[in-house]
């Protein structure tokens, strides 16, 4: 099908589009016929005024320097009230998406050149820009006519090392540096085994108890559980469609046991250059199975709180074991994510079972950052 002449888009798609330079950048020419070379498509402006500010343009060979605002349609400068209003001033270019644009004029008399961008939107791009406008699920599920397999494994593993790089942060968020390295790593270990298990919606009722069990560490087991027990009474919980198994009395019982245990273990033995089995040593001392959530926790608490005990101690080794098991990690992933990324072509190895398949979604396709992309990149490339 033949894609329609003008620009079925919002202006916040043509803006982005103009900011991450998603058309041919080569002989762009003017509405009366100058040639446009861009060095600087300008800095995006959340304010009054216009769209981008501070560009720089080559435009018949004379180098300008100003903003650039973008409609849809011409008419909707005046619209817009841009005709008088002396912030527009300083607009240098005016791009619009429409076959025959209008002219306009500024509030000092000024006339802006004016770019129509539409022929140098390539057609094929145009069903993805549809679908990341209005599409619930991911813009290239069925926007992209062309998916690369190399492109797309790239970016699984771009975002499986950023994940981790976001957890090891999140660690360290828990980290008292008043406290001895060792008592205050085995805090912030447990404190992230509470936030772990109060996911999604009762994180931080589940930090809360963690305070209370470490403002004064009861003496047993049955005691631990018990302070817990007693914290959580209080604590406001949110069950709409929670399930039996993340219930929090499920939860809270589970983390005063792994608390305990934490306390108890030298720390000489959390120095140890094999996780799996610290893990699963931890894990049988308070009697929790190796459940689907446990194995998420293993990679999103254990192994990077492993890699910041390297770094705080500067042994590489427990480090790099951390880091390694990471990257070779196979994860329980949403079954929201599969059936999200099953929408595209690919091989489903690439995404299941990958933790970073979840720091994708939540990182690139929902809040739109699809520029960042190397999906995207090499479909416009190719």
């Amino acid at each position: 099908m033949t894609p329609k002449p003008g620009f079925d888009y919002s202006e916040r798609v043509l803006q982005w589009i103009w900011e991450q330079l998603l058309f041919n950048p080569r002989q762009l020419t003017t509405t009366c016929g100058k040639s446009v070379q861009i060095i600087h498509q300008g800095i995006s402006n959340r304010t009054d005024g216009p769209d981008f500010k501070r560009a720089a343009l080559v435009i018949d060979d004379i180098e300008w320097h100003g903003d650039v605002e973008l409609h849809t349609l011409s008419g909707n400068w005046n619209q817009h009230g841009h005709a008088v209003d002396p912030n527009f001033n300083t607009v240098i270019l005016h791009v619009v998406a429409e076959p025959e644009p209008a002219p306009v004029q500024c509030a000092n008399g000024n006339i802006p050149y004016t770019l129509n961008l539409l022929p140098y939107i390539k057609a094929e791009f145009r069903p993805f820009l549809k679908n990341r406008d209005h599409t619930s699920g991911l813009p290239c599920g069925s926007g992209l006519s062309f998916i690369s397999e190399d492109a797309f494994r790239k970016q699984i593993t771009k975002a499986h090392q950023e994940y981790f790089d976001h957890k090891s942060d999140a660690f360290i968020h828990f980290y008292d540096p008043e406290l001895l390295p060792s008592q205050s790593w085995k805090q912030a270990l447990i404190i992230s085994l509470f936030d772990g298990l109060g996911i999604p919606h009762n994180r931080g009722a589940m930090r809360e108890i963690a305070g209370t069990l470490l403002s004064g560490m009861p003496g047993s087991l049955g005691e631990t559980i018990q302070t817990a027990m007693q914290a959580a009474s209080k604590a406001h919980w949110k069950l709409k469609s929670v399930r039996p198994a993340s219930h929090p009395r499920r939860r809270v019982q589970q983390a005063a046991r792994l608390a305990y245990w934490i306390n108890r273990t030298d720390f000489a033995d959390f120095l140890n250059p094999h996780p799996q089995q610290g893990w699963t040593q931890l894990l049988t001392q308070a009697k929790i199975s190796q459940s689907g959530h446990f194995k998420i926790l293993y990679g999103t608490v254990f192994l990077p709180a492993l890699y910041i005990l390297g770094n705080l101690y500067a042994s590489d080794t427990i480090s790099e074991a951390a880091y390694s098991a990471w990257l070779s990690l196979k994860s329980p992933i949403p079954k929201e994510v599969i059936s999200l990324f099953n929408t595209l072509s690919v091989d489903k190895s690439d995404f299941r079972n990958k933790l970073g398949a979840v720091y994708q979604l939540r990182s690139y396709c929902k809040p739109g950052r699809c520029s960042e992309c190397f999906v995207l990149k090499k479909a416009i490339q190719s």
